[in-house]
């Protein structure tokens, strides 16, 4: 097994968002980091809970192996392992979008009708960075812009968006990578030192998690985080 995650390691990363920093400042950012990795970390035990389920292995034994009593483990999991699986994460806390602006807000309902109408029954970086052309005012749109066209961004998209469904559920779920990338926007902001999320955030979320399809598609375009931020410190 590879060596885990030392608390070394986690403020060594806490003191990079804002080096300049002061106490609170640092704490603020430990605190998101530290809702990260127990929203993770919750991902991680939820997803080999659904697979023992699969495997036919009871509840009992389930809250056997946790040091827990059956009830506890299925009070716990027993949602979540129904609905599909720790595959597609579901929705995220409402208490994420607290500090988004209305066109961020816009951006993630307009995402949420770009995988619908892909005939998709999740959500993912691709959907999110389609979203923001929604709003051609926000500084995501604009900075967009000037690196490629709507069009050339959807072609490039549309190349590598996996295959369409026949029915989109009411409610589509969030890719892992999907949820992390909006979580992340809530870093990037923090670590501008901004006390909102704008669309320009969700941009740096997508970019920051670097392994989804929307940043891959992103990198080919030129779109890449430091110019983001540039350009931003200019406006």
């Amino acid at each position: 097994m590879d060596e885990p995650v030392t608390l070394s390691d986690l403020v060594n990363r806490v003191t990079r968002l804002h080096p300049d920093g002061d106490a609170l400042v640092h704490l603020s950012d430990a605190v998101v980091m530290s809702e990260l990795i127990g929203d993770v970390a919750d991902q991680l035990v939820g997803y080999f809970v659904d697979a023992a389920r699969k495997s036919g292995v009871t509840w009992a034994e389930i809250g056997s192996a946790m040091g827990v009593t059956r009830q506890a483990a299925q009070k716990r999991f027993v949602h979540k392992a129904a609905a599909a699986g720790m595959l597609a994460v579901g929705a995220l806390d409402p208490a994420t979008f607290d500090r988004f602006t209305p066109r961020a807000r816009a951006v993630i309902t307009a995402s949420q009708e770009e995988a619908r109408a892909a005939g998709h029954d999740y959500l993912g970086t691709e959907h999110l960075v389609l979203g923001l052309l929604s709003q051609p005012a926000g500084l995501a749109a604009k900075f967009l812009l000037e690196k490629t066209t709507p069009e050339q961004l959807r072609a490039a998209m549309e190349e590598v968006l996996g295959p369409r469904g026949d029915n989109a559920p009411e409610h589509i779920p969030y890719t892992p990578r999907g949820k992390k990338s909006v979580e992340l926007s809530l870093l990037e902001a923090q670590r501008l030192g901004h006390q909102y999320v704008g669309t320009e955030h969700l941009l740096l979320g997508v970019l920051a998690e670097q392994h989804g399809v929307g940043a891959k598609v992103l990198l080919g375009l030129g779109v890449e985080r430091r110019g983001v931020e540039e350009w931003l410190a200019a406006q």
